[in-house]
Order: C-alpha cells, then structure tokens, then sequence
C-alpha cells in the first residue's frame, strides 16, 4: 500500500458524493494526517469532512451508505475512511444535526462543533470538492479554541481516569493515542494553531517536566514499534493533570 492510494480514496468520494448529494453538496475538505505529510500507510486514518447545505435525505443518507459498503468491498483502505457530514450553517455548532461514517458504518449523529478540525482545513486550504474553506467558515475565537481543547482533554480524562467501564483504557493504540493527543492539546494552547501528532511530540517534549518527556519518548517508541511497551496509566493520568493545569491557567 502506497499514500497515493489513500489519496485515491478521497478521489473517488469527491466523484461519488456530488453524483449522490446534488446540489445538497456544499464541498468536501481532507484533514488529518493526509494534510499534514503526516500519514503513515500502517496505521493513519484518512479523514474528510462533508458539507451539505441541509440535512441528509432518508434517500441520500441511503445511497451513501450503500455506495460506502461497495467501496469497502471493493477497495481496502475504506476501513480508515472517515467521513463526517456537517451542515454549512452550524459547522461550530455543538449538537447540531450531522452524520458520521467511521469503523465500516454510517449513522446520523449530532456534531461537536469542533473548532480544532476546521482550523488544520482553513490552514491547509485543501479542497477535494467545493469552494475554499476560508470562503464559508466562521471565525474561530480564542474562547472557542480553549474550550475545544478543555473538551478534548475531558474525553481522554472520562476514558483513561474516570469511566468505571471504558472500553480504551487498556486497549494499547488509544494509550499511545491519548499521550500523543495531550501533545496537540499543549501544542495548540501556546500556538494556537494545529500539528501532527509527531511535531506536536517534539514540541512539547522540550516544554514539559523530565518524566513527562520520558513519556512522550514511551509513546512515540510504541507507536513505532509493537515491541515497545504502552505508556503506563499512573504516567498518562499525570500529563492530563499538567495539561490540564495548563489550560486553567490560560482560561483564568
């Protein structure tokens, strides 16, 4: 498997989508790793978001997920789409009608008006189908940033300290990935701008306490090498603490 192959996934969601949605389609725009020179063709996923002007049809939610199951038969890499559907009119909106297709399935779910992605799609700029981004998005405030990163670290705190029965605690990626995204949460606080997760580890690792950094060592190792043991719970639980006393002192 070859990035351009990834890529060649996006290409064939930017010819199917405006066949399926019609003018209902506002554009598609990739973010992550692909937009990045972050992707790794062992593990990344490849991510876009959807914008419509309105909410699915039953008919249109239908025939995307019917195109989406034959792309997955047909086509390997579909198991790392991610597609996030998103009205034009409430991109920042939280709890707004949205779709999601993520692990082999569609479903209509409700948005987390997430201003972290559409900041890596206004600064990559990239558009698969549609117009540029900076053309439609809302502005993204600082407030709103800083709650977004509040919220990120929440997730990982309800998922690595708080959930009596999370489902990721011990699964060793999601480890790996909470440390890693604790770097992204440090590295858009100061910056206020977005990174892949290895610039963000690097980053960081000369703007935190020695254990922390032998942390990030532990994380960056393990996401490299299955040999290399999973970052320890007692470790993660600490740097949400420092991450999180960072954020305070930001908010006030």
């Amino acid at each position: 498997m070859r990035r351009h192959d990834a890529r060649g996934l996006l290409d064939e969601v930017g010819r199917a989508l405006p066949c399926l949605l019609g003018r209902n389609l506002v554009g598609i725009y990739p973010y992550g790793s692909l937009t990045q020179a972050a992707f790794d063709p062992r593990r990344s996923d490849i991510d876009a978001i959807v914008v419509t002007r309105r909410r699915l049809t039953r008919r249109q939610f239908a025939a995307v997920g019917a195109w989406l199951r034959r792309s997955r038969r047909q086509n390997p890499w579909t198991r790392r789409l991610q597609l996030s559907f998103l009205l034009k009119s409430r991109l920042l909106t939280m709890n707004a009608d949205a779709c999601l297709y993520q692990f082999g399935k569609l479903a209509r779910t409700r948005s987390d008006g997430n201003p972290i992605v559409w900041l890596n799609v206004l600064e990559s700029g990239a558009a698969i189908v549609g117009p540029p981004p900076r053309s439609f998005v809302p502005p993204i405030t600082d407030a709103m940033l800083d709650a977004a990163l509040a919220r990120e670290l929440a997730y990982l705190r309800a998922e690595i300290v708080t959930k009596r029965r999370s489902r990721w605690r011990h699964v060793r990626s999601y480890r790996i990935y909470a440390v890693l995204t604790i770097c992204r949460i440090l590295y858009s606080l100061r910056t206020r701008t977005i990174a892949s997760k290895p610039v963000a580890a690097r980053w960081a690792r000369g703007r935190v306490p020695a254990a922390d950094r032998a942390l990030i060592d532990r994380a960056l190792s393990a996401r490299m090498h299955r040999s290399s043991r999973a970052p320890a719970l007692a470790d993660i639980r600490r740097f949400i603490d420092v991450a999180s006393r960072r954020l305070h002192d930001r908010r006030g």
